[in-house]
């Protein structure tokens, strides 16, 4: 059953097992197993329920009802980074470019040996294995990745790299290449089209329009959920309260520190040690026709550079958002995208070492990430290969983000451009899709918010399952990371209520 807000009384009093905060990577994968495994779920939902027959295929509309604040989420900082995430059901799953890696094995032998966290790779696999059947993670042929896909691998071939289809979950995608704004063709595998409608099949109930304001405890016990109803354009127009045996905050990575906060827990890294794969792209003028946005927005990969914390991967969006931040002004901006057709993009993401942290301020989230010298180095080395690429591609002209460096027509500017020492405000277009860390998983609460059976350290049933519990960077997309946790998170939930009822 779904309520959206017409369905509110001015008061609603809801029971269950489970109150599940978020419906995206991590809250729809906890709700569906433990709804499948015969508790009673709950699911509360900041955001609307959007569905093909929502998408236009126009960005900038789907941009205004799927994206928090309308994609306008930015870091405070130097650069400052845009950092937009998903409000709808299926959360950022449903905004994201569908792109697939699992936790990489040597990441999760860091989390071990410097946080102590109690995990192995050989037994987080199943989980991996379980999410990536359900969601159905596929490689798809370079016809549908795209042509941008197919001249990056032409500049990486010609350069000794390897450039490597990404793997994408996905089921009949022909690449409409409106990943980020709505699936039209229903073809991503997000949470709102796999795991939701299937915890809807086992009775969960889905609240919509409804947002977790408070965790109420008695003791070290959470006994309910106070939730405000939010009508269309932020019209608060009810109350209602969640009352369940187990809280699973999946709010996110900005929300989900505040909320814990709100709720009166007490913890040092509550907020800190935020981190978020800082991005960046560079745009190829080439002779051929491109029509990069037909294919997946995000196709192929070359990860030749991952011991210097730098992946490139495909980042074409929609003409009508990526035009406008072509280069030049007046007369040459307009001559640049009259030739649109021949653009060509791809985009650097660098494993960062920096460190920033989530406040609040009049209940929204903010967050601090100034990025140190170390990653504005990397950031500025995989542009640098990047632009090699296209221009062993053929490419005509190369654009980059870097103010001294803005247009490329040369491998000596490149070779200038690896040689430069940049300061931060050097690269004014950084993005950030990946947050991560800010409620991390460690052995014990000196090191981080929750055990390692993502319980949060100090309360005896709540537990948290999103991208804040992830302890680190990773240097890959984290989709996968966060559910195959939610995964297993939900087995120790499966455990705690079926330990209580037997008492």
């Amino acid at each position: 059953m779904i309520y959206s807000s017409p369905d509110y009384k001015t008061h609603h009093i809801f029971s269950a097992d489970v109150c599940v905060i978020g419906s995206g990577a991590g809250g729809a994968v906890a709700a569906y197993e433990l709804a499948a495994a015969g508790f009673s779920v709950i699911i509360v939902e900041e955001g609307g329920y959007y569905t093909t027959r929502d998408y236009d295929g126009k960005p900038l509309n789907n941009l205004k009802t799927m994206w928090r604040d309308g994609g306008s989420t930015v870091t405070f900082g130097i650069p400052p980074i845009s950092l937009p995430t998903g409000k709808c059901v299926g959360g950022t799953t449903a905004i994201n470019s569908a792109t697939c890696f699992r936790t990489p094995e040597h990441i999760i032998a860091q989390w071990k040996n410097n946080l102590h966290v109690d995990m192995e790779y050989d037994r987080i696999v199943p989980h991996f294995e379980k999410v990536e059947k359900m969601i159905n993670v596929t490689e798809l042929s370079w016809d549908v990745l795209g042509n941008c896909a197919k001249i990056v691998k032409r500049g990486a071939d010609a350069l000794g790299l390897h450039c490597k289809p990404l793997k994408h979950n996905v089921r009949n995608c022909k690449g409409c290449g409106t990943c980020q704004f709505g699936c039209v063709e229903g073809a991503k595998q997000s949470t709102e089209i796999s795991y939701i409608p299937k915890a809807l099949q086992h009775d969960a109930l889905l609240l919509t329009h409804c947002k977790a304001e408070k965790i109420v405890f008695k003791g070290a016990r959470a006994v309910s959920v106070e939730c405000t109803v939010i009508a269309p354009h932020n019209k608060r127009i009810a109350h209602c309260t969640v009352k369940s045996k187990i809280v699973i905050s999946a709010c996110g990575t900005m929300f989900t520190p505040l909320l814990l906060k709100n709720s009166g827990i007490r913890n040092t890294h509550i907020g800190k040690h935020l981190q978020l794969h800082p991005c960046s792209r560079v745009v190829a003028l080439m002779d051929e026709e491109v029509n990069g946005w037909i294919g997946v927005s995000q196709g192929a990969y070359i990860d030749d550079f991952a011991d210097e914390g730098i992946m490139l991967e495909g980042i074409f969006v929609h003409p009508s958002i990526l035009t406008a931040s072509l280069p030049g002004i007046g007369k040459s901006f307009f001559e640049l995208a009259q030739q649109f057709p021949n653009i060509a993009a791809f985009g650097v993401m660098v494993h960062d070492t920096t460190e920033g942290f989530v406040f609040s301020s009049l209940h929204m989230p903010l967050a601090w990430y100034m990025m140190n010298a170390h990653d504005i180095h990397t950031l500025k080395n995989g542009i640098a290969y990047c632009a090699e690429i296209f221009l062993a591609a053929g490419a005509r002209k190369v654009f980059t983000p870097i103010v001294p460096f803005s247009v490329i027509e040369s491998m000596e500017k490149i070779t200038q451009l690896k040689a430069a020492t940049l300061k931060r405000g050097h690269i004014p277009e950084v993005f950030a899709f990946h947050p991560l860390g800010t409620c991390r998983m460690a052995g014990n609460s000196n090191l981080g918010v929750v055990n390692s059976a993502g319980k949060c350290y100090g309360t005896e049933n709540l537990y948290i399952a999103d991208g804040s519990i992830v302890p680190t960077s990773l240097g890959v997309n984290p989709q996968l990371t966060i559910m195959a946790l939610a995964t297993k998170i939900s087995h120790y939930v499966m455990e705690q209520l079926t330990k209580e009822g037997a008492q």
